[in-house]
């Protein structure tokens, strides 16, 4: 990265409403920018009150009763490797070798091959379940073995039904089972807490609602909204947002939200990545505020 690259946030005051456990990665890109950030997490995750559908879903998995498994957050990856711990299984062996894996996005791929999972898919341009959904083969393209045409996704219970639609549409039986559920921060169920991401070197602040609506820090400041609940969540804890304050998406799907929402985004991330996040503030700040 360049020296100038290096100072393109510089000033910047960036708002992340992750927890510490998710946000590393994104911090470290941005504040080696230049960029100080704060977290104020918003929502959280925690294992549905009944189990018996993931896990029945697993040891399904295990027996080799899917021609492919989808993982489309780190987050799920997460849940199910918390559930085969549970059931006694190393997550390494929960597919095998016969099931073929698909991944939305480095960050998911990155933790499957943590887990010892290698991953067979990923959509090279659109990192998302849109681009995995236009980048999925025909079922008279594949050739399956145990697994016949099933597909298992394990999802969040707000997941956008848009993947298995899709996926169904071209003739695969898709089973969808929610692998967690999405709640206010901190959850009250039973939480899997994962390791902080690698790079996480306990810097940024966490801040209320509260405290954002409260003061104005010296300088001008962005907010990062990565999924459309977080969109959701943020509007109704801290609306009317401040003006002044530049607002960036993290893909098209949180856009729409905001959106539809009457809170439309200075700036949409190309990629849901850290580095994409960085370059959409940097749009951003060269645009100006639109609310």
């Amino acid at each position: 990265m360049s020296g100038a690259k290096l100072r393109e946030l510089a000033g910047l005051n960036v708002v992340l409403p992750r927890s510490p456990d998710r946000a590393a990665a994104m911090t470290a890109e941005l504040e080696s920018r230049g960029a100080a950030v704060a977290l104020l997490p918003l929502i959280d995750f925690q294992f549905p009150a009944d189990t018996s559908e993931l896990d029945s879903a697993l040891v399904s998995l295990r027996s080799g009763r899917f021609a492919w498994v989808i993982f489309t957050s780190v987050t799920t990856v997460r849940a199910m490797v918390r559930r085969c711990a549970a059931l006694g299984v190393a997550a390494a062996a929960a597919v095998p070798a016969g099931t073929r894996i698909a991944a939305v996005g480095t960050g998911t791929r990155r933790a499957l091959e943590d887990t010892g999972l290698a991953v067979d898919l990923m959509p090279e341009g659109d990192h998302s379940a849109r681009g995995l959904a236009e980048t999925w083969p025909h079922p008279q393209d594949s050739d399956p073995e145990g697994g016949a045409l099933r597909i298992l996704l394990p999802q969040a219970d707000l997941a956008d039904p848009a993947l298995r639609d899709n996926l169904t549409s071209l003739g695969w039986d898709v089973r969808a089972v929610t692998a967690y559920c999405t709640v206010d921060y901190p959850a009250q169920g039973v939480r899997f807490t994962p390791a902080a991401d690698t790079g996480a070197d306990g810097t940024a602040p966490l801040i209320t609602a509260q405290d954002f609506l409260g003061a104005a820090p010296a300088g001008p400041r962005a907010v990062v909204l990565t999924s459309p609940s977080i969109v959701r969540r943020f509007l109704r804890l801290c609306a009317p947002v401040p003006r002044g304050t530049l607002l960036v998406a993290i893909g098209d799907s949180t856009a729409a939200q905001m959106v539809e929402l009457g809170c439309p985004p200075d700036a949409v991330a190309s990629q849901p990545t850290p580095e994409g996040i960085a370059q959409a503030l940097v749009i951003a700040t060269s645009t100006g505020p639109t609310n």
